[in-house]
């Protein structure tokens, strides 16, 4: 199971990088990919159904003023599961953010970001599986530092998935490296 899903951040991966690079010779600067791997926690009600989750994606950014980017978000979670007869909930999706850069005169540079997107969500467990697409949105918070000859980012965000009952709300905890 959790193949096909890997499979499916792949390939909505390379799309993202297809469109993206289309849209990179409108932009004033060029694009920057990234990737990504940490923690999630599950907050509220999910947070009751699944525990300690980890994240991991990409994202493909572009500058479109000096301060402001668009940046596209390919993510996949994966929970374990709390509540009897849960397996684990996984999560796969994409979002497009506007990130703004926040001017300062050191190497730690801070940015703010917030965007929507959509995202399969797939409970398992008691042999058997419930799963669909929502629309989701996030907002967070984040730095670009170095480290040697490395760019990297470490970022704190909401991700909220609106699902036709209550909310699968969860705080992605990330770092990565920028190319």
């Amino acid at each position: 199971m959790i193949s096909r899903s890997l499979r499916g951040l792949v390939a909505a991966t390379v799309l993202v990088a297809g469109v993206a690079t289309v849209a990179e010779a409108q932009m004033e600067t060029p694009s920057r990919f990234g990737i990504k791997a940490g923690v999630a926690l599950p907050m509220g009600d999910f947070g009751d159904a699944a525990g300690l989750g980890i994240h991991a994606g990409a994202h493909l950014g572009f500058g479109m003023t000096e301060n402001l980017g668009l940046r596209f978000d390919v993510d996949y979670g994966y929970y374990s599961g709390d509540a009897t007869g849960l397996d684990n909930v996984t999560l796969l999706g994409g979002v497009a953010n506007l990130v703004l850069d926040i001017p300062t005169e050191s190497g730690f540079q801070p940015y703010v970001f917030g965007g929507l997107g959509m995202y399969n969500w797939k409970f398992e467990g008691s042999g058997a599986s419930v799963d669909d697409s929502d629309l989701a949105f996030n907002v967070g918070a984040g730095y670009d530092f170095t480290m040697g000859s490395q760019s990297w980012f470490a970022e704190l965000r909401f991700l909220s998935i609106q699902t036709d009952g209550d909310a699968l709300n969860s705080l992605p905890i990330v770092i990565g490296l920028r190319f």
